[in-house]
């Protein structure tokens, strides 16, 4: 794979709307680090997967045009929902709106065809606006064992080992959507791996056996059991679990009955498919409600069966935390700060905003006949390691704006001069990572004359930028450059539209319209 510039070309994300121009507004999506291609060939299929790859059929929604791609049919089979009696504290169906998804992204679908279980995959490849639509690839289990092997050839649910991809599709539906899996590529391979991560909520098969392909039609009625991912999954020592019970008088509370190590386990590699699915879940303060057990999560009822054990929870392990204080909200010079907000602002001596920072606390004081000061107190955003494919800086000062980053435990204080504009990146499940990327409709800066040499210091003398709308993510970055537009621009507001004539680099020509790669 050749080396590309990818998103480390654009600069900023420019906080004023541009009038006129085609792209809408939506939010980016936590992008899965992986490289899609061709798959591998293999024995029992002559074939390449490219556009056009083969998948089992074991989803009965699909339909198949002429060109050999599936659609989505009209009528669809609606997950089932555990209709549980009970408090409820999280919105899950906020996980699922459209403005989630993003290119390169692998979500689980609904397993329409067994009982509805999540534990289908695609990888997003196309995401349309502003009528929503998605083009997807699906992902195929690909056995690594022959007992593995047997499994599959019985139709059996997979939901963790080695994938390759399989057919594509396009569909406006977002019902049959669940929730973004992280995944990973084998170098080289073309294949994708989904494991249990620490953090996750999963459901397993109840006396699972792999020995069930002998007779799958008698295993088809799944039970499950439902545990905490205590581990990352590793290829020599599987990964530890611990088992969750749901708390009656809740809808879908779940929690550890045992202490210490007495309701901890071990899943050896060679038993990953004895996991069903993963289940969206929140965790729980302790303080959302009365009578919740500590540490406990908030499963997806989406994602449960619809008959589940439930236990009182003993009161013992009932939390005892104090509730939280309700976060602030300061509005100064028309912006709007709170605790846990994601910011761009300026740092040092840089006339741009090329830094993220997390508003952790907000002070706000006023001296005897002074002007209020207001004070952020902010965790920077550090970018995390780019994919191999994506050409680095040589500089490694060099600020980063596009990627996933974590907030740095250190705490800054800026004021409010210091910032630019809110950022509204897609955040991991489990809350410590937030991914920006540009997206269509975005308007943003990019480095005028792009190359990996450049450093801080030229940031600072002499470089050049211009201004861009993002048309097209599906691939590449589709961009189509703008110009300021004297005649309509006030003293301190500066409009732009499309130009006409790319004038300032002859290499890619002379269109206002170009890719970067």
């Amino acid at each position: 794979m050749s080396k590309q510039t990818g998103p480390q070309a654009f600069s900023l994300q420019q906080q004023e709307t541009v009038p006129n121009c085609s792209g809408n507004e939506i939010s980016p999506g936590l992008s899965c680090d992986v490289s899609v291609g061709e798959k591998r060939k293999r024995n029992e299929y002559a074939e390449i997967c490219n556009t056009e790859n083969h998948i089992g059929e074991h989803n009965n929604r699909r339909e198949f045009n002429d060109n050999g791609d599936a659609e989505m049919g009209e009528e669809l089979v609606q997950p089932n929902i555990a209709q549980c009696v009970g408090l409820k504290f999280s919105d899950f169906d906020k996980l699922r709106e459209d403005r989630n998804f993003a290119v390169g992204q692998t979500w689980a679908l609904y397993d329409t065809a067994a009982d509805g279980m999540p534990r289908l995959y695609a990888l997003i490849r196309k995401v349309s606006a502003p009528s929503f639509g998605l083009r997807i690839t699906y992902l195929e289990p690909d056995p690594d064992n022959e007992k593995e092997v047997q499994w599959c050839e019985q139709d059996l649910p997979v939901s963790a080992g080695k994938f390759r991809l399989g057919k594509n599709e396009n569909t406006k539906d977002l019902s049959v959507f669940s929730h973004l899996m992280q995944c990973s590529v084998v170098s080289n391979t073309r294949h994708f791996t989904i494991s249990p991560r620490k953090g996750e909520t999963w459901a397993l098969f109840k006396n699972w056996d792999i020995k069930w392909s002998s007779e799958p039609d008698s295993h088809r009625k799944y039970e499950y059991e439902f545990v905490e991912i205590l581990s990352d999954f590793t290829d020599g020592a599987g990964v530890f679990v611990a088992h969750l019970h749901k708390a009656k008088g809740f809808a879908s509370v779940f929690f550890r009955m045992g202490t210490g190590n007495a309701d901890i386990f071990r899943i050896l590699p060679h038993s990953l498919y004895r996991f069903s699915h993963m289940v969206p879940s929140f965790k729980l303060t302790g303080t959302e409600g009365k009578g919740l057990p500590k540490d406990a999560y908030e499963l997806d009822q989406a994602a449960l069966p619809e008959t589940i054990e439930e236990i009182t929870v003993p009161s013992v392990l009932e939390s005892t935390r104090k509730s939280k204080p309700q976060a602030i909200y300061f509005l100064s010079k028309g912006k709007v700060f709170k605790t846990g907000q994601i910011w761009s602002f300026y740092r040092g001596n840089d006339e741009l905003p090329l830094y993220y920072g997390k508003i952790q606390k907000i002070t706000f004081t006023q001296a005897f006949k002074q002007e209020p000061v207001l004070k952020l107190h902010i965790s920077l955003l550090k970018a995390l390691p780019s994919p191999p494919e994506v050409i680095q800086w040589i500089d490694k000062q060099m600020p980063i704006t596009s990627g996933t980053f974590y907030p740095r435990k250190a705490v800054e204080v800026i004021t409010q001069d210091d910032v630019s504009h809110q950022m509204l990146p897609q955040t991991s499940m489990d809350g410590n990572e937030y991914t920006i990327f540009p997206k269509v409709g975005d308007v943003w800066a990019i480095y005028r004359f792009w190359t990996h040499h450049i450093d801080v210091e030229d940031l600072e003398e002499h470089w050049h930028y211009d201004v861009v709308e993002v048309l097209d993510n599906a691939y590449d970055y589709k961009v189509l450059l703008l110009e300021p537009d004297s005649d309509f621009s006030e003293d301190e507001e500066t409009f732009f539209r499309a130009v006409t004539e790319y004038k300032h680099n002859a290499v890619d020509g002379t269109e206002p319209i170009f890719t970067i790669k």
